[in-house]
């Protein structure tokens, strides 16, 4: 399928959603095609970028932020793992729609790798979101709580002044008393009294003035806190409607009242008037009890919780969510509300299973050699000494020939898988007769006496490529024609001339391999059991074969019929 031209293809790709393709080529990433809604987003309009480097248009050295470093990694990562990757927010300045200057940005990204087809290369298809607003949004609320943190100061600073004028206050009552006592003493002093009355009097209006004022500047210092609390709501709610994590908010007795969009859209609407019957609909049955008992006990003793629990979504699928409460106390140290988050782990606990899988694996896989190589080595030291020794060492060697080669080629497996993970599977290329690379790794087959490689075609083509990986791929091809044709004497090698490349074939009459099992031969840990047949390995042979020819920048694949044999190919590019 010719991919650009798809009509599916394309009305999923030209939508509002900013969307860029890229050709998966490490390092540059030429730009293949965007829509109407990335040349928007990204001020191209007018512009044509396309077959130009993604650093040719937004070059890492004029980026403010960590967006430099953690973008080139994760389109990296997409291609060497074909993988989806999503990217959190990151920092990536972009030039803006005025000439010379940039744009300070912040963006999210869905990367996706998209295999090569026959008509097409492989090709990275990135959506792109630019959350620059909601991340000034969340700046603005952290502003908001400073100035209430500096109204709080200036409401602290205005009580102390009122205690200062109640004082004054108590003062000039005492002062009255003690005047009013003394009036009868004497009308001298009573006028003095009285002066000294007037002037005080006149101080306690001044003060009165001064209170009315502190009170009024009071009530609208009240009147705009209030006002900002209800905008900081209001952002509160933009910012948990915008962030990819479910939230919820309960009272402090557990009811819930709130939750914000993405739970919405994960699991549908909530009835707290329903309580936990509708929580419950919702639970993996064999989590639900697990989940109830650690929410009532944190309900009880106030301490959060972290825990992994199965939610279904509005599909009926269960998805493994990482789910965080904590509490939230008011100013008298009771707690008021709770906080919760679920954050979508459930490929995290696909790739743990994967691993595990491997792991158990790798562990049989290991363990049956090294214990024939033991039990070959306990009875040569047995019989070392004894005059039947002659009959059984050369037996035993070969055991034990086998069984260290069997360790070999999995730790050879281990050690090319570790390489393509980190990228360090690097190619030494040179001229070579590609006859002569296949005639040495064939050796082996040849001197068994079971089967008989028989070499065809073009014998004289010349390639430029790795000899050694070369002939990795070659042994993988050959052990799994001699696995998969028992009865079969001759494997069949052709090596065929093509405009632009050469095309080798390793062809077996064996039992052949079924239809809906060939797309996956080349994934990794594929196992092929046949009619009950459990061969040995990792499964990590073909898809290494598979890094290795991409990396020459070949094809590789299998034509396979059950009953009638196999047909494993590759071709490599000729540079004349």
């Amino acid at each position: 399928m010719d991919l650009f031209n798809d009509s599916l293809f394309k009305a999923l790709f030209d939508t509002a959603v900013p969307r860029v393709i890229l050709k998966a080529e490490v390092p540059d990433f030429t730009i293949l095609d965007y829509n109407r809604a990335y040349e928007i987003a990204t001020h191209n309009i007018g512009k044509d970028i396309r077959g130009k480097t993604l650093w040719e248009v937004y070059a890492p050295e004029q980026a403010v932020g960590e967006g430099a470093t953690v973008l080139p990694d994760a389109l990296t990562r997409a291609v060497i793992n074909r993988e989806t990757i999503y990217m959190p927010p990151f920092h990536y300045d972009i030039p803006s729609a005025e000439p010379g200057k940039m744009e300070t940005s912040w963006w999210e990204l869905e990367i996706v790798y998209i295999p090569a087809t026959e008509k097409n290369k492989d090709c990275l298809l990135v959506t792109t979101y630019n959350i620059t607003e909601r991340i000034i949004s969340r700046q603005s609320v952290t502003e908001g709580l400073e100035r209430e943190q500096e109204l709080g100061k200036e409401l602290a600073v205005i009580n102390e002044e009122l205690s200062a004028a109640n004082e004054e206050l108590a003062a000039a009552n005492e002062e009255i008393t003690a005047s009013n006592e003394e009036l009868y003493d004497s009308n001298e002093e009573l006028a003095m009294l009285n002066d000294e009355l007037g002037m005080m009097n006149e101080e306690l209006m001044h003060a009165q003035l001064n209170l009315q004022t502190l009170y009024s500047e009071l009530e609208q210092r009240v009147e705009d806190r209030t006002r900002e609390l209800a905008e900081s709501e209001q952002q509160f709610r933009q910012l948990a409607d915008s962030i990819i994590q479910m939230v919820w908010i309960t009272n402090e007795k557990g009811i819930l009242t709130y939750y914000n969009k993405r739970w919405e859209d994960f699991v549908g609407r909530l009835n707290p008037a329903e309580g936990e019957a509708d929580w419950y609909r919702i639970f993996h049955p064999d989590d639900a009890d697990r989940i109830r008992e650690v929410w009532l006990r944190s309900l009880e003793t106030g301490e959060p919780y972290e825990l992994e629990y199965r939610l279904k979504n509005l599909s009926g699928e269960y998805i493994w969510i990482l789910g965080r409460a904590a509490p939230f106390y008011d100013k008298t140290g009771k707690i008021s509300r709770w906080f919760g988050t679920c954050t979508d782990i459930n490929e995290l606990k696909k790739a743990e299973a994967k691993k595990d899988d491997f792991i158990s694996i790798a562990s049989h896989e290991l363990k049956t050699p090294v214990t024939s190589l033991k039990a070959s080595l306990q009875l040569l030291n047995k019989y070392k000494e004894k005059d039947s020794a002659q009959k059984m060492i050369p037996a035993l060697v070969d055991q034990a020939c086998r069984s260290s080669d069997r360790v070999s080629r999995l730790i050879d497996d281990l050690l090319n898988i570790s390489k393509l993970n980190q990228g360090q599977l690097h190619l030494n290329k040179k001229h070579f007769k590609l006859a002569e690379v296949i005639e040495e790794c064939c050796g082996y087959v040849q001197l068994a006496g079971e089967h008989k490689v028989l070499i065809t075609g073009d014998t004289d083509v010349n390639v430029y490529a790795d000899a050694g990986r070369i002939d990795q791929v070659m042994v993988n091809f050959i052990n799994n024609a001699v696995k998969h044709s028992p009865v079969t004497e001759t494997i069949q090698v052709k090596i065929e001339k093509e405009e632009k490349a050469v095309r080798v074939s390793v062809i077996d009459k064996g039992i052949g391999i079924p239809k809906e099992k060939l797309p996956h031969l080349f994934e990794r840990y594929y196992k092929v059991d046949e009619e009950g047949a459990q061969y040995s390995g990792l499964g990590l042979g073909l898809y290494i074969s598979a890094e290795i020819i991409r990396k020459h920048e070949g094809e590789i694949g299998v034509d396979s019929e059950p009953g009638k044999g196999s047909s494993f190919w590759f071709t490599l590019p000729i540079h004349l």
